[in-house]
């Protein structure tokens, strides 16, 4: 009787966990080949900067496929919209790419479609720079002429 109930638990346990809407868990390489990423993480003032330097029309965003991730010391969220919506991320699954790199004052990465870091910097910058350099990448150029064909 005591198994039963060890098994119940454990599996309503999972199941629970697993099917927390509000949380996702990280893994860049589900990513690859189907969006450019582009992590922003720190505490202070640069981080808050950064974040103010993002207000631009979604489609930017949805345009170039590019997913969001916000690091900080009490969280991190993850936009697929353009920065419409968050949702939040398990702490546990971001300890790879905080271990990776630094975020404890600033740090902004850009992952290329094939999983590369692209472009990685200690402070902050217009967006725009951010998007210069993703138009300028050989998969987006061709992802732009494939859609003028059209």
């Amino acid at each position: 009787m005591i198994k039963y109930f060890l098994i119940i638990t454990s599996l309503s346990l999972i199941i629970f966990i697993n099917c927390s809407k509000d949380n996702a868990m990280l893994n860049l390489k589900s990513f690859e080949w189907k969006n450019r990423v582009l992590v922003i993480g720190g505490n202070g003032s640069k981080y808050q900067n950064q974040f103010d330097n993002l207000k631009v029309d979604k489609n930017e965003f949805m345009d170039r496929d590019l997913v969001v991730i916000l690091i900080n010391k009490y969280e991190s969220r993850i936009s697929y919209d353009g920065l419409s919506s968050f949702n939040i991320l398990d702490y546990e699954s971001t300890l790879g790419i905080r271990e990776r790199f630094n975020f404890e004052d600033f740090n902004l990465i850009l992952f290329g479609k094939d999983g590369g870091v692209k472009y990685n910097t200690n402070e902050s910058v217009k967006i725009n720079i951010v998007f210069e350099i993703i138009d300028n990448m050989p998969m987006r150029m061709q992802e732009i002429k494939e859609r003028n064909e059209k």
